[in-house]
């Protein structure tokens, strides 16, 4: 029942060393959009927001007993896709699937720097 954003923010909040700002950053989104994922999560109870003690300009974020039981099911239901998906395949099998993976994302790249050259050059 939550979104992937929000549950992003709750994987980073349980951290304890969550800052909204830096979060957002990090995420390449707007400080205003990790607000609302916040005020969100603060409607739902899944989060406590409480004044910083050194700094009271700033709030420090803590999951509540209903956010770390949401963020456990979560987890282990994660878990138990990752398991039910990859379970069964032979070594052999994941290797050849890692290799091509590796190649594909190297594809990849080199195809974004390729276009974001070309664009570059057709700027100037």
């Amino acid at each position: 029942g939550i979104t992937i954003e929000q549950w992003r923010v709750l994987e980073e909040i349980s951290t304890e060393h969550f800052i909204p700002s830096m979060f957002a950053r990090s995420r390449d989104s707007s400080a205003a959009a990790v607000s609302k994922i916040l005020r969100q999560l603060l409607d739902s109870a899944l989060v406590l927001a409480a004044i910083g003690r050194a700094d009271r300009r700033h709030r420090r974020y803590k999951l509540t007993a209903k956010g770390s039981r949401v963020l456990g099911e979560l987890r282990a239901s994660r878990q138990a896709a990752i398991e039910a998906i990859w379970t069964g395949f032979s070594r052999d099998e994941l290797a050849a699937f890692s290799a091509f993976a590796i190649k594909l994302s190297d594809r990849i790249e080199r195809y974004s720097r390729g276009k974001n050259a070309r664009r570059a050059a057709a700027v100037r």
